[in-house]
Parts: C-alpha cells; sequence; structure tokens
C-alpha cells in the first residue's frame, strides 16, 4: 500500500510541473501609459532568468495581441538558492512598454543590471 501511495504522490508532482500555469504568475498589471508589468515566482526553476525569459514570451504576445512591439523598461530576477521545489522560488519581474512600431520611444532596448544593494555617501 506504501508504495503505491508513493508513487502516486510522485506521479501527481510530475504531472503538475509539466504545466506551464504551475508557476504562480500574476496578470499583466498596467503601470500607466502603455506600461506593464509581469511578475512571476517558479519553484520548479533554480534560475531567475530562466523565469525570466518566460515573462518575457507573455509580454511580447501580450503586446502583439494589442498590434504593438515590446519594448522592455527595466526588469529584475533572483535565482532559488536551495534545489527546485525546496526554500524560496526562482522569481522574476518586468517592467515594459506595448508601442506602436512608429513611435520614436521603440528603440533597440538597452538592458542593465540593477545593483540588490545601494549605498548612499550623503
Amino acid at each position: 500500500m506504501r508504495p503505491l501511495l508513493v508513487s502516486m504522490i510522485a506521479l501527481v508532482i510530475t504531472g503538475c510541473a509539466e504545466f506551464d500555469d504551475v508557476p504562480t504568475y500574476s496578470d499583466v498589471v498596467p503601470m500607466g501609459l502603455d506600461t506593464y508589468m509581469l511578475t512571476r515566482e517558479d519553484a520548479f526553476s533554480r534560475s531567475g532568468s530562466a523565469v525570466k525569459a518566460g515573462l518575457y514570451r507573455r509580454a511580447n504576445a501580450f503586446c502583439e495581441s494589442k498590434g504593438k512591439q515590446l519594448m522592455p523598461v527595466r526588469e529584475t530576477s533572483r535565482d532559488s538558492p536551495g534545489n527546485p521545489g525546496y526554500g524560496s522560488p526562482a522569481t522574476a519581474e518586468i517592467q515594459f512598454r506595448c508601442l506602436d512600431s512608429s513611435d520614436p520611444e521603440l528603440i533597440r532596448p538597452t538592458m542593465r543590471s540593477v545593483p540588490d544593494v545601494q549605498i548612499n555617501t550623503e
């Protein structure tokens, strides 16, 4: 009986990991004129960069559904410090704009890392 229970639990967990909806997504959150934010936590990933890539795919699809182009504004991510499924999940957040292809603000993005800690000497 016990091996069967363990097998069923493992099967359920493995099955859940196959669906893209298992990670926690926020809905696309409006932040102002043509500007939006997406966030995601993924307990089954160690890589914040992989989580962020999924957000960019989702943001691009969102902008394309409006007939517009994706313009990244800001991004952050954090890797999971432990084994996937345990402890803190990998997380990411992106802020982006959906712009018309003729919008002068639609330029080649230059992304810069934002430090986790900032020290002010004032």
